[in-house]
């Protein structure tokens, strides 16, 4: 395990490794007031017989989020622990007389025993308290019943700055699908508090769809104002991820994993994204770690799968993808790139068959990835089914409409069709059909791309291969064709590859010349030519023991 990753674990486990954080209950209060219920709940709850906890207000919030679950006995409950912790507390007494108000046949006795509560919750000081009224505001709003306005406008009157009123305007507004008039009011709320972290997470939310960069540079301004808050970090984190930025998303998610308020269930988020950062090893010895106590955590079988086919670890690799595509997905869903991934594995070791029927799931999955087409012909091509290969790249070559078939593809197929050629000799009638075929293909590469001497190479190899023994001379202009292209650029006879195009061209036109030594009336002429070739070859290839045998024969002749 690399030394960055031993250090990651041993914030978990080091005594005084969270004294720049202080776990606290009201970091659940911020994720239930920026829309996270659930988060909330998990944070309230381990942090309810904590000594710095207000038992009052925790209990309040669980009754709102089981409110918000409309798990109503579970609510009652909670708003009754509460007064018992705190009396005087009285967002509980609004918690009771919400319930009163949700679920009555009788709309007119529910407000009359619910009006009983707001009125026992706002008796003395408590009249003027904006955070009260608001709350009893937000009773009469989340039940439907009629009469939020009053209280809206007495929270407002008793505090003109009070944030958590803007937030509620705001929240309305986004009911409304008024978005933009909704991100003006949490501006409002920020403006009176800077510290309003809900504000920022609501805001960046909405204008994350629209404007990534805006919505991210609100919540690095956040971070500079409340840098130990968990929900801060983790919505950092989670804005990096959705836009791309791994590296920063993995390096938000380390240090919101050393929050005492972050949660388990975000470790693999965290695998996740160092693999996304392409931090392998550090991803793999952590999705371990999770398995080793949730064996069948679904997002992290995938990443390991993934990992260690990074990593070249191909029979660890593949094991990993027997595992994770035999589960069960539940609610989870395989996707194309699952099965493009395990067909990456087999492919890796050979094992192309097995690849192809991968494949071949992803482009079912997905037949909207035409890339998997150009890999799936790939894989048939090595599996020597040259029939499918052809077929499946002529079905990449029509769905590409984007590429419009570019110079590349005809070059690619006629590659293909040039391998199917040489593996049919046994039938001379099918081997000229994909010979052809393939000099279709290197026909339009030359005429398209003209400069290029690969087309010009192609057809002539192609033309070589369907005259084995050079009785027509079918690649004898082709290759002249390529030699003329290639003398365009001097260098081209210094460069490694295309020095060896020369020679190759140079050798045959030099033994089909040869071969013209038989006819008495072209003896002298083909003589001389076969000598001006095989004498260029050896001027790239001096060594070459078998030209050189080849020239003295010619002395004899």
């Amino acid at each position: 395990m690399k030394s960055s990753l031993k250090l990651f674990f041993s914030l978990f486990l080091a005594a005084g490794s969270f004294t720049a954080f202080a776990a606290s209950y009201t970091d659940g209060i911020e994720y239930f007031k920026a829309g996270q219920p659930d988060r909330a709940k998990i944070l309230l709850e381990r942090t309810l017989d904590d000594a710095g906890t207000n038992k009052a207000e925790s209990y309040y919030y669980l009754g709102e989020i089981a409110f918000v679950n409309k798990d109503y006995t579970a609510a009652a409950e909670y708003y009754k622990k509460g007064l018992e912790a705190d009396p005087l507390f009285a967002y509980n007494l609004v918690g009771q007389g919400k319930l009163a108000l949700n679920g009555s046949a009788d709309k007119e006795q529910a407000e009359k025993v619910a009006e009983k509560y707001f009125k026992e919750a706002l008796k003395g000081k408590n009249k003027k308290d904006a955070g009260l009224n608001l709350a009893i505001a937000k009773a009469y709003y989340e039940t439907g019943t009629p009469g939020y306005e009053e209280y809206m406008k007495k929270s407002y009157k008793a505090d003109k700055k009070f944030p958590d009123y803007f937030m509620f305007e705001g929240d309305v507004l986004v009911n409304q699908q008024q978005y933009g008039d909704a991100c003006g009011r949490y501006e409002n709320a920020i403006y009176f508090d800077p510290n309003c972290i809900e504000a920022y997470v609501k805001y960046s939310h909405i204008y994350f769809d629209i404007n990534p960069t805006l919505a991210i540079q609100k919540l690095e301004e956040l971070q500079t104002i409340a840098p130990n808050s968990a929900i801060a970090q983790r919505e950092m984190a989670e804005a990096y991820y959705k836009n791309s930025q791994y590296t920063k998303a993995a390096e938000a998610y380390e240090k919101y994993m050393q929050n005492p308020n972050h949660f388990q269930t975000d470790r693999p988020r965290l695998a996740t994204l160092l693999f996304y950062g392409k931090r392998f090893d550090e991803s793999l010895e952590l999705a371990k770690d999770i398995l080793s106590h949730d064996p069948q955590n679904f997002v992290i079988r995938r990443i390991v799968m993934y990992d260690n086919y990074e990593l070249g670890n191909f029979e660890a690799a593949e094991q990993a993808a027997i595992e994770f595509l035999g589960m069960n997905p539940g609610d989870n869903v395989f996707t194309a790139r699952d099965y493009m991934t395990y067909g990456d594995i087999l492919s890796k070791q050979k094992k192309y068959g097995e690849a192809v029927a991968q494949y071949e799931k992803a482009y079912e999955l997905d037949n909207t990835r035409t890339d998997i087409l150009k890999v799936l012909s790939d894989t048939y091509e090595r599996n020597k089914d040259y029939v499918k290969a052809i077929d499946t790249y002529e079905k990449y070559m029509n769905a590409d409409t984007v590429n419009n078939q570019r110079v590349m593809d005809y070059y690619l197929l006629g590659q293909i069709c040039y391998s199917a050629g040489q593996a049919a000799q046994d039938s001379v009638e099918l081997m000229n059909m994909y010979l052809l075929k393939a000099d279709t293909m290197f026909q339009v590469v030359v005429e398209r791309s003209s400069t290029d001497y690969r087309g010009y190479l192609w057809r002539s190899r192609a033309a070589a291969v369907r005259d084995p023994e050079l009785k027509e001379g079918l690649a004898k202009p082709l290759y002249e064709e390529t030699l003329t292209v290639l003398d365009q650029d001097p260098s081209n006879k210094e460069k490694a590859a295309t020095k060896r195009v020369y020679i190759e061209a140079y050798k045959y036109l030099g033994y089909y010349n040869y071969l013209q030594t038989t006819n008495p009336a072209k003896k002298n002429e083909a003589i001389a030519a076969t000598k001006d070739y095989w004498n260029k070859m050896l001027e790239l290839d001096p060594g070459n023991t078998e030209i050189l045998e080849a020239l003295k024969t010619l002395d004899s002749l």
